[in-house]
């Protein structure tokens, strides 16, 4: 396994600042972030120019590239099918595995899961077209969000593009055992999102964190986890996610470089 951190961390900076934070914390890697008007560190662009300006921001900063998180198709004029297939295309150009993005739907409410289904059915398709796994979070709320649910969705959609990222927040707010759910899932967990607690103070999260020295509370479950991992034969690349206290409405898009001549 490897521990990555990811860019929505550093929100307020552009990519080349959020590698900078990134590298200068000891992470290996990091995951980059296209979230709605959240944060977007990268764009829909596929020209090869941007892909080795992304590429070199990396190598600058000796990091790897270990995914792409993402929330896309819900700006004026975007699409949710034509925007993921893009950034697939974006991940293969750069190298990147495995591009998440939280369930949609809606828990209980059969029609909505049916749908959302149909719609990652054939996105992970694509994604295994080019040689990507599609990674889909539980969240509390949408049609995918426990242990059961992310078993029904692996038992209804049949795809080598498909798998799972385990997000430790969620499972902890489904009240479940995250090593449980992994023991369960096995190697359909292509990706973990190491979250904040509910019961640990924001601001304590974030200098521990910076340190690569993270709560007792999360330490406790995260070991459980990465025990269960290790048994389980898992090799997915573990990414630090908060959203505390940088989780601000992102000033602009800033991408590469936040100047008027970058991309």
């Amino acid at each position: 396994m490897k521990l990555g951190c990811s860019s929505v961390l550093f929100n307020q900076l552009d990519l080349y600042g959020a590698l900078q934070h990134i590298a200068w914390a000891g992470y290996e890697g990091a995951e980059l972030a296209i979230l709605a008007n959240h944060c977007r560190h990268i764009e829909l662009i596929t020209r090869q120019s941007y892909i080795d300006e992304i590429k070199a921001a990396a190598r600058k900063h000796k990091l790897g590239l270990f995914a792409i998180h993402c929330d896309v198709g819900g700006l004026p004029g975007e699409d949710k099918v034509t925007s993921l297939i893009t950034l697939f295309e974006i991940a293969r150009k750069l190298g990147i595995p495995v591009v998440t993005m939280r369930a949609k739907g809606k828990s209980g409410d059969k029609a909505a899961t049916k749908e959302e289904f149909k719609y990652l059915r054939r996105m992970s398709d694509e994604a295994a077209s080019r040689g990507v796994t599609l990674a889909i979070k539980p969240h509390v709320g949408a049609s995918v969000y426990n242990t059961a649910t992310l078993i029904q969705m692996f038992s209804e959609i049949n795809s080598p593009g498909l798998g799972a990222n385990l997000d430790t927040l969620h499972i902890y707010r489904a009240r479940e055992d995250a090593a449980e759910t992994v023991r369960q899932l096995g190697r359909k967990v292509a990706h973990v999102h190491l979250r904040e607690y509910p019961d640990v103070p924001d601001r304590r999260i974030m200098k521990l964190c910076l340190k690569k020295k993270f709560p007792v509370e999360a330490v406790s479950i995260s070991l459980k986890f990465y025990e269960a991992s290790r048994r389980s034969g898992i090799t997915a690349r573990l990414t630090l996610m908060l959203l505390v206290p940088l989780h601000t409405p992102y000033p602009g898009r800033w991408g590469l470089r936040r100047r008027p001549e970058g991309i």
